[in-house]
């Protein structure tokens, strides 16, 4: 059942991944894969049996979410944008009490307060980035890097920063391409690059961070998940009323309950 918990996990990371404005990699955090998974990238040459296993059911997950559901996904952010919206959130606020424990409030100091400010307030930039007009067609290794980057780096949503850059729907094609394999080599190859490189050498980083600083690296990450759940709350702005905040609550709830209980309900990994 562990396995099937994994591919679970993996499966609502995936489609996080496709929704503006959500990380998935906060996601992660939330099930409690987040460590283990960059740990694991970070070391290729450490890599042992159930590593494999555990990578393997993780990502399978994530790519099934994403080539199934990511018309789903663009449907319901149309026409169900805030229930959408509202369940993710839940999911990763299921996921604070275990970031609190990794940090230990009673025990912060000025120096961690500040690395959650600054945390927080870099998530605040990069997403209100402008809108860009970049043309994507001659960037597929800048755009595996940087989708490397916004993947791994927890609160940071690759989508807010793709649409900032005018590449969001040239990214989703090709990913949707290579995951079906409907794209050309030149393409696959040079994302895949990309995303491979740039993968190992920020899991790396992010692996010795959580060795060595292991508490204000859980308190940068609080600092990304405070902004985007800021962020992603600040963008129901429109949507609030009596009914709607009813509604959020008992989504939200149900997000929350789901994340708290992954493990229970298919076994702890």
């Amino acid at each position: 059942m562990k396995y099937l918990s994994l591919f679970v996990k993996g499966f609502l990371v995936g489609i996080a991944k496709i929704i503006p404005g959500v990380s998935g990699a906060m996601l992660s955090i939330s099930f409690g894969v987040y460590e283990r998974f960059v740990s694991i990238v970070g070391h290729p040459l450490k890599i042992k049996l159930d590593d494999l296993k555990f990578l393997f059911f993780l990502l399978f997950g994530a790519a099934v979410g994403i080539v199934l559901l990511c018309d789903v996904i663009e449907y319901l952010l149309t026409y169900h944008h805030f229930i959408t919206v509202c369940l993710f959130i839940g999911l990763i606020v299921g996921g604070i009490p275990s970031i609190v424990k990794e940090i230990e409030i009673s025990k912060l100091d000025f120096n961690d307060i500040l690395i959650f400010l600054a945390s927080f307030f870099l998530v605040i930039l990069i997403v209100n980035l402008g809108t860009g007009k970049a043309d994507s067609s001659n960037h597929y290794f800048i755009m595996g890097s940087i989708e490397s980057i916004t993947t791994i780096v927890p609160g940071i949503s690759g989508t807010a920063i793709f649409m900032a850059l005018g590449w969001y729907e040239s990214l989703l094609e090709t990913i949707k391409g290579i995951l079906t394999f409907n794209s050309n080599f030149y393409v696959t190859f040079t994302f895949i690059s990309g995303f491979v490189i740039s993968t190992i050498l920020v899991s790396k980083l992010l692996s010795y961070a959580f060795k060595a600083h292991k508490k204000r690296s859980y308190m940068c990450i609080f600092g990304f998940m405070a902004a985007s759940l800021f962020q992603m709350i600040y963008g129901l702005y429109d949507y609030y009323n009596l009914p709607n905040l009813l509604i959020f609550i008992c989504v939200t709830c149900a997000g929350y309950y789901v994340t708290t209980k992954l493990d229970s309900f298919f076994g702890n990994y």
